[in-house]
């Protein structure tokens, strides 16, 4: 359920297609030149997603418990994606 929120940001198909299309043109008409493209782009998109939750676990690895009172303990138990923490 999770995923499918988050798949497209596309509300109708039409849609997809024309920016297909655009990524095409994009790049010459060349099909595969526009996947590679893609590719490059979301491996990069990747890696800074993992910088950012190594920062997150960081900083949540260096919150005061005793200041935050574990008031935003809920919040990680809810999260779509585990969000690390160790208790105590």
């Amino acid at each position: 359920m999770a995923a499918q929120a988050r798949v497209s940001e596309f509300k109708t198909t039409a849609e997809l297609e024309e920016s297909v299309d655009e990524a095409i043109a994009e790049c010459g008409g060349d099909p595969r030149a526009a996947v590679r493209t893609l590719l490059v782009a979301n491996t990069h998109a990747m890696a800074e997603i993992a910088v950012i939750e190594a920062e997150m676990a960081k900083l949540l690895a260096d919150v005061s418990r005793g200041y935050s009172r574990g008031n935003w303990e809920w919040l990680l138990e809810r999260a779509e994606v585990p969000i690390p923490y160790a208790r105590g």
